[in-house]
């Protein structure tokens, strides 16, 4: 697992260990220094692969296999799993620049589109298939790093890239790209689970995002100060005023303030949030707060 500030350029490094004739480990990859397990790998042990037909490199990213799911019953938490999702579009080779969009057109995800850093949470799995004479369609060896079979018991080694936005965007920002599970009430052992999941970046519901949220403020909910906003009028931006990482609500409807993008200065519609409605997403306030009900802030400061 490696950790990134938000909008960090990365690059993901294929590596192939093998023992020579004499008994000697090397390693075959693209890198140019490498560590495993913390110890450096002495540089004379790197090699360069020759270039060659019967080698195809394959990328992965391995993602829940649905951006959202309801828990109804206990049950329905084992329902969950990864699965992995072939990169067409990266290329096939030793190295390739680092995505943390997630592969489902149905998250709405961060990127140069909206004018944010890239951020949240994903992991990569790869393939090494090596072909022969005999067939150009069935591999004769194939080598693979740890894949979605492997989660979520090994969570700890697996090849993951995690960016956060800083301050208080920082635990709501590092669950995009990660499945959403809404527990029905009154869950109990499972809802643990899934608190458990939250830590390890398995997947995420709304109650641990605004827990965690909570917690690095050192706030309760109960706490919070609630008070009534127009969003046509809102208040203004910065120290006496609105911030990012404050929350708005309707009733039960919940986001966290982002960015402002409308009227500068001033809350209003076109501002940005984060909204954990079936799957994370970065929307403008008028594509959640629609219709008549009173919209209320609070914040931290």
């Amino acid at each position: 697992r490696v950790e990134i500030e938000s909008g960090t350029p990365f690059t993901l490094h294929a590596v192939l260990e093998a023992v020579t004739w004499r008994g000697e480990t090397i390693y075959f990859t693209e890198a140019k220094r490498l560590r495993i397990d913390g110890e450096e790998v002495p540089v004379e042990a790197l090699r360069s692969w020759k270039v060659s037909d019967e080698l195809r490199i394959l990328w992965f990213a391995v993602e829940g296999f649905t951006p959202y799911l309801e828990a109804l019953r206990a049950e329905d938490l084992s329902r969950f799993h990864f699965r992995e999702t072939f990169r067409s579009d990266w290329p096939r080779s030793w190295s390739v620049p680092g995505d943390l969009r997630p592969s489902s057109a149905r998250l709405a995800a961060p990127g140069p589109e909206t004018g944010l850093p890239a951020f949240g949470t994903q992991r990569f799995h790869v393939r090494l298939e090596f072909f022969g004479p005999e067939s150009k369609i069935t591999p004769r060896q194939r080598f693979s790093s740890l894949g979605a079979g492997d989660l979520p018991a090994k969570v700890q080694s697996f090849p993951t890239v995690s960016a956060r936005l800083s301050g208080r965007l920082g635990a709501p920002s590092r669950v995009f790209g990660l499945t959403q599970i809404e527990p029905a009430p009154g869950l109990g052992e499972p809802l643990a689970r899934l608190v458990e999941w939250s830590r390890q970046d398995i997947a995420f519901s709304r109650l641990t995002v605004l827990r965690e949220l909570l917690d690095e403020v050192g706030v309760d909910y109960d706490e919070l100060a609630w008070v009534g906003v127009d969003l046509a009028s809102g208040p203004a931006w910065g120290e006496d005023g609105v911030e990012p990482g404050d929350l708005l609500r309707v009733g039960d409807r919940l986001v966290i303030l982002l960015q402002d993008r409308g009227i500068a200065g001033t809350l209003d519609y076109d501002d940005l949030c984060f909204d954990f409605f079936r799957g994370a997403s970065v929307r403008p306030l008028r594509e959640v707060f629609v219709g008549d009900g009173l919209v209320e802030w609070t914040s931290f400061s």
